[in-house]
């Protein structure tokens, strides 16, 4: 019995969540953006994914079901958030409870993603770290229609401080067009937040 599954019944044991569940259907967990479970046993050091997580995080599926490092793991997670999800991964196994981590992965053949692990880490009576287990989220098209959303919303304010602009410069009031127009920089900041990073130009 490999981690995943050992950990899993752990997770699902009847006796521990006092009454029998029946499984959730796979259309319910790609509903909800579920792309894989995940286990740690904090003494081994060994973190054990599913097929489908490993894959997007560009791990071989075979040898992460019977557990990776965790140095391993965070290779895979984006260099911009490796520090922050390590520093917090180190930090809840010292607590134990509830754990929820997002982070984007590094670029695989599945592109850059942004996933959440949630689940718990759980401790023995006397305050010892034992195992987590959880799942873990694709968040990666909700994050783009967030980001879709707030550039309409930044795009809206645009045109109506250009609007304020032409009508303080009606009234000849100097001093409330040069508040607007610091206001109008602002904005362009915030615009300028979505705009696409320019591209590495090519070596020659």
């Amino acid at each position: 019995m490999d981690l995943i599954t050992s950990g899993l019944m752990a997770y699902d044991d009847p006796a521990r969540n006092g009454m029998a569940e029946a499984p959730i259907p796979q259309s319910v967990l790609d509903a909800s953006g579920v792309v894989g479970t995940w286990v740690h046993d904090h003494w081994a050091d060994r973190l054990a994914l599913s097929a489908s997580l490993a894959g997007l995080l560009g791990l071989d599926p075979v040898a992460a079901a019977t557990g990776v490092s965790l140095a391993a793991f965070l290779d895979r997670t984006h260099p911009e958030d490796r520090i922050r999800v390590e520093s917090y991964l180190h930090a809840v196994s010292e607590t134990g409870g509830t754990l929820e981590a997002e982070f984007r992965t590094r670029d695989t053949r599945s592109g850059i993603r942004t996933l959440l692990m949630r689940g718990r880490i759980d401790r023995d009576p006397t305050g010892r770290t034992l195992q987590g287990r959880g799942i873990a989220i694709d968040r990666t098209e909700a994050q783009t229609a967030n980001l879709l959303q707030s550039e309409r919303v930044v795009n809206r304010m645009a045109e109506h401080v250009i609007a304020l602009r032409d009508l303080a410069h009606a009234l000849r009031r100097p001093a409330l067009v040069e508040q607007i127009e610091r206001l109008m920089i602002e904005i362009g900041f915030e615009l300028a937040r979505f705009l696409p990073e320019p591209e590495d130009e090519p070596r020659h």
